[in-house]
């Protein structure tokens, strides 16, 4: 019940920021415009380089479940400081363990959401383009890339940003080393999108377990490093 509380508590601060909700509206129209300008210039193509076109738009589907974390993330610690909201929260009864896990679950959910939505909204305009759904599109390992791979993705994001967030002062410091430092979480994608080849299991497989293992190191590494007394202290 405290963990509901904290979560419906923390949507409805996050989203009463216009900067938020206009990001949040904004990257996945952007992400999914790029991406269903591929699928139009994919349509002439022949088979090959049309799967090889269509394999990099997939690209654009596993970068938003990471950009929109890191902006709603580092607002969870640290932008709730700079607004005198944190104190409050850091005084009730709930555990770190708690607290972290709620504010990663309310991260993580909404950039889920527009993920989904945005890849559905992708889905009827190749459909409406091609005539029907593109083979590489509805093939197991695009599946499991956008339902397993997005997240861990996702996870892996709000992570890393609340860790971040709960060291740093500065909300707009806290964004800029969020971004750097989920870098490495992408680049496997970048590198195999640019070599324009059609998606295959072993990459998900492998691109998976990668995550999986950084997301659970994160989590114990963030509720380890997650002391309210510590940040109330240094911050005040």
């Amino acid at each position: 019940m405290k963990l509901k509380t904290l979560i419906l508590k923390e949507w409805a601060d996050l989203f009463r920021i216009k900067m938020v909700i206009y990001g949040c509206v904004f990257m996945p129209l952007f992400m999914g415009g790029v991406a269903g300008y591929m699928a139009w210039q994919a349509r002439s193509l022949p088979s090959p380089a049309q799967a090889a076109l269509l394999n990099t738009s997939l690209l654009y589907f596993l970068v938003l479940p990471v950009l929109i974390p890191v902006t709603l993330g580092v607002y969870s610690v640290v932008g709730e400081k700079e607004q005198g909201t944190l104190e409050p929260l850091l005084a009730t009864p709930i555990s770190d363990l708690q607290l972290f896990l709620g504010k990663s679950v309310v991260v993580v959910i909404p950039s889920l959401i527009l993920t989904w939505a945005v890849f559905g909204l992708f889905l009827a305009a190749t459909s409406f383009l091609f005539g029907s759904v593109p083979r590489p599109i509805t093939s197991l390992p695009w599946l499991l890339s956008i339902f397993v791979l997005s997240p861990l993705l996702s996870l892996f994001a709000a992570l890393v940003a609340m860790i971040i967030s709960s060291r740093s002062a500065d909300s707009r410091a806290a964004y800029q080393f969020a971004s750097l430092a989920v870098v490495p979480g992408i680049i496997p994608l970048i590198v195999y999108s640019a070599r324009l080849t059609a998606v295959d299991l072993k990459f998900v497989g492998i691109e998976g377990a990668i995550l999986l293992a950084l997301d659970v190191i994160l989590l114990f590494l963030g509720i380890k490093i997650f002391q309210r007394e510590e940040i109330l202290t240094r911050w005040k």
